[in-house]
C-alpha cells in the first residue's frame, strides 16, 4: 500500500496530466500495476513510475538539447547543451537498462501530457522557428525548468524508492543537475 502511495505522491509531484489548449484530454494518470507483470520483486511502483517518466522526460529533452547545439547564438550555450546531451543520453541508456531489469514494458504513458520540466510538442515547434538571443532565452529557460523538475523527482525516489541501483541513480541525477544549474546560470 505505501508503494501505491509514492506512486501515487509521484504523479502528483509531476503535475502529470493533459493541456487542454495543445492536446485532448488524457484518461487519469494511473499507478503503475506491479501484479500485470512478473516484476523484479527489487522494485516498487515508485522506482517503477520514476523510470517510466524519466525516460520520456530526458527523450524530450534530448530533442531541445539537440536544436540548441545548432541555434544558439551563444557559443557557450551550444557547448552546454552538447555536455548535457551526452550525460542525458548516457542516463536513458542508465534508465531502460533499469527497466529491461524491472521486468516493466516500454511504454510512454505520459505522451502528449503538460508536465513540468517537459516541453510540449507545440513547445518545441515554437522553440524551433525561434532565433537569436529569444531562442537562447527560451531554451535556457526550458532547460532549468527541466532541471529544477527531474531534482525534485529523484528527490522522492531516494527517500521512497526501494531499488538500490534506482536509489543510486537518483542520487547521481540530484548531483549532476545541481552542477548543471549553476553552470546554466553562469551562462
Amino acid at each position: 500500500m505505501k508503494a501505491v502511495a509514492c506512486a501515487v505522491l509521484l504523479v502528483a509531484l509531476t503535475g502529470c496530466g493533459s493541456s487542454a489548449a495543445s492536446t485532448p484530454a488524457a484518461p487519469p494518470p494511473q499507478t503503475p500495476t506491479v501484479s500485470k507483470f512478473a516484476v523484479n520483486p527489487s522494485f516498487n511502483a515508485t522506482d517503477l513510475a520514476w523510470i517510466e517518466l524519466m525516460i520520456p522526460m530526458d527523450d524530450q529533452l534530448i530533442r531541445v538539447l539537440g536544436m540548441a547545439q545548432k541555434q544558439a547564438t551563444d557559443p557557450a550555450v551550444r557547448t552546454f547543451a552538447t555536455q548535457v546531451s551526452a550525460g542525458h543520453k548516457a542516463e536513458v541508456a542508465k534508465f531502460v537498462a533499469l527497466r529491461t531489469r524491472a521486468n516493466w514494458p516500454a511504454k510512454n504513458p505520459h505522451e502528449g501530457h503538460d508536465m513540468p520540466g517537459m516541453m510540449t510538442e507545440p513547445e518545441i515547434v515554437t522553440l524551433g522557428k525561434t532565433k537569436g538571443a529569444a531562442f537562447d532565452q527560451l531554451f535556457e529557460k526550458n532547460l532549468k525548468e527541466h532541471l529544477d523538475q527531474s531534482i525534485v523527482l529523484a528527490r522522492s525516489i531516494t527517500t521512497d524508492g526501494k531499488d538500490a541501483e534506482t536509489k543510486k541513480l537518483a542520487a547521481a541525477i540530484m548531483t549532476s543537475r545541481a552542477a548543471q544549474l549553476k553552470q546554466l546560470a553562469a551562462l
